[in-house]
């Protein structure tokens, strides 16, 4: 947890003595997992916590780490496992300082935003001018730039707000040697999202993106999408269980219909017409938590059947739709649509009460939905990223884990399966599988393990692109077009001397374990090794709870002086807040 004397004065020359941290009480918040997918708790503690204002910051603290033999791992609204430094003597650079929303550009549709600046509040100023941005599954919380730039980047409205890789514009990155480098353009003169020569986006972020181990990108011209609706998000409902009301140009509808089959039909057709702003596909029982008010009531309603038809097992064969027409005319085409379609695959609506179908719409546009606290632990799988042909079997595929899982007693469900799914740019079909997991000692073990047999499941079945893949994984499941082989390739010419944390991305060497996984993957994955794949997976777990003596040494001492000129600092919160 120590850091060289040495060290610790170039990184607070780089930003001020007041924005570098050390004393082991904010150590500790940044060395805590309290994300969804299994990992680390207090295994590696940062060196230092810094915390820069400016892009010529971040490349002085990028400097001043590979001068000093210190690794660097950037944050912004990070979650889970991926923001956390997965091996000692790494800095880690909290960008909340740098929050900003430079410019919304009304003519172009975009923004110029920086790594704080968060998808609520772009959305909120956007709309104010009739447009709107994408936002992911994480929620309003998260860093468009975040998704855009390092990670996965897909949300509900993917049918008319794109797919943040390619939501890219422009890039200000800062380089793993320190250097700034300025790509594309923030709309003053001339427009092109990469500059001239080839293109590199697939390079520095590929799919899931590369969390930081290529350099830090510190701003970007981010693209926005016409919006139709009101300025200004009216509210409807009891917090938590907010609504919206349905302007005059807005129509929602929630078909059902008797297969999945039928759905995957009815996508595909409403993907073709290019006429939807919305189509999500949501667990019935996810619907449950968000139409009652707790889970006591959710409970008791389903026990004694009285749950709204939507959120009823029998109803899990269906769809939330909502367009927004720019005229009178659009709006009854939209609608005539929709209906036809949904009456020509065999399908039909569901009657809303008017307060449950505002609470969906508010989800909808937003992607906020009711926080329900559940006893249990959950990991998100799947993460099949292909042709909406694949649905069925997508189902048919997680139906069969769920009963299995559910015999062993090791998963929690209401639901045959627990899949959410939705269009990207009127065409791919995404969807995850959100695994939740009884409340246990060895719970984090159960959602991995579910979690990486549920990936190799998928790939053996050719279920489609599998885009949850991380870390030690690549080397596991990213074989698929030497995918692999290719990211180790960028991440040795870029960063030669791995001054990146590349935890999250990939190592510079392939392990032996690794090159000899392809051979054991069917026996490690199979049903019969599942106990044993638990037992490893507890122990991993538990060694990854496990905080060093020097650490602990460090916790349970009197808590360090603080210099009078820290004491007037920024504070500095947990990330997972």
């Amino acid at each position: 947890m120590s850091i060289e004397t040495a060290a610790l004065k170039a990184l607070q020359a780089a930003v001020g003595v007041e924005n570098v941290r050390t004393d082991p009480a904010t150590l500790s918040c940044y060395a805590w997992n309290s994300g969804m997918m299994p990992g680390p708790k207090f295994t590696f503690f940062p060196a230092a916590i810094v915390l820069p204002k400016s892009t010529e910051e971040v490349a002085a603290i990028v400097r001043a780490c590979n001068a000093n033999g210190l690794k660097f791992r950037p944050l912004s609204t990070g979650n889970g496992t991926f923001y956390l430094s997965h091996q000692p003597n790494v800095v880690v650079l909290d960008l909340v300082r740098m929050d900003r929303i430079l410019k919304i550009d009304r003519a172009n549709q975009m923004a110029v935003i920086q790594p704080y600046a968060t998808a609520g509040r772009l959305m909120a100023e956007a709309m104010k001018v009739g447009l709107t941005c994408h936002v992911i599954g994480a929620g309003p919380g998260h860093s468009p730039l975040a998704s855009a730039t390092s990670m996965l980047g897909i949300g509900i409205t993917g049918s008319s707000t794109g797919h943040n890789a390619r939501n890219i514009l422009a890039l200000e990155w800062v380089t793993v040697d320190g250097e700034i480098v300025r790509i594309g353009t923030t709309g003053e003169d001339w427009f092109s999202e990469e500059g001239p020569g080839i293109g590199f986006r697939g390079m520095i972020r590929g799919y899931f993106g590369a969390h930081g181990a290529l350099g830090i990108f510190t701003c970007i011209g981010y693209k926005l999408y016409p919006w139709a609706g009101a300025r200004k998000l009216e509210r409807t409902g009891v917090f938590p269980q907010d609504g919206m009301p349905l302007s005059e140009n807005m129509r929602f509808f929630a078909p059902v219909w008797p297969s999945s089959e039928q759905v995957r039909d009815a996508v595909m057709r409403l993907n073709h017409s290019g006429q939807m702003f919305a189509v999500l596909r949501m667990p019935p029982a996810n619907i449950g938590f968000v139409l009652t008010r707790s889970n006591n009531e959710y409970r008791d309603r389903r026990l004694n059947g009285t749950l709204p038809e939507i959120a009823r097992d029998e109803s899990r064969h269906g769809l939330q739709v909502l367009t927004i027409g720019h005229s009178p005319a659009q709006v009854a085409h939209q609608e005539k649509l929709v209906r036809l379609i949904v009456e020509e695959t065999g399908g039909r609506m569901l009657a809303l009460e008017r307060e449950h179908a505002e609470m969906l719409v508010r989800g909808l546009v937003t992607s906020q939905y009711v926080g329900r606290a559940r006893t249990n632990n959950g990991a998100t799988s799947y993460g099949i990223a292909d042709s909406w042909h694949l649905w069925p079997k997508a189902v048919e595929s997680a139906e069969q884990l769920v009963k299995e899982d559910l015999a062993s007693g090791d998963v929690f469900t209401e639901d045959a399966e627990s899949h959410w799914a939705w269009p990207t740019e009127n065409r791919q079909l995404w969807t995850e599988h959100v695994v939740a997991v009884r409340k246990s000692p060895r719970g984090g073990a159960i959602a991995l393990v579910a979690f990486l047999r549920h990936v190799y499941l998928m790939q053996k079945q050719r279920l489609g692109i599998a885009s949850f893949i991380a870390g030690p994984m690549i080397d596991m499941f990213g074989r698929t077009m030497h995918a692999g082989l290719w990211m180790r390739r960028i991440k040795r010419t870029l960063d030669p001397q791995a001054h990146a944390d590349a935890s999250m991305y990939i190592s510079p060497k392939e392990s032996a374990a690794m090159r000899v996984f392809p051979y054991v993957k069917g026996l490690l994955f199979s049903r019969a090794f599942k106990p044993v794949l638990l037992g490893m997976m507890s122990l991993m777990g538990r060694k990854a709870g496990a905080m060093k003596k020097a650490d602990k040494a460090d916790l349970g001492s009197a808590p360090p002086r603080v210099p009078e000129s820290q004491t007037g600092g920024p504070a500095v919160r947990s990330p997972s807040a």
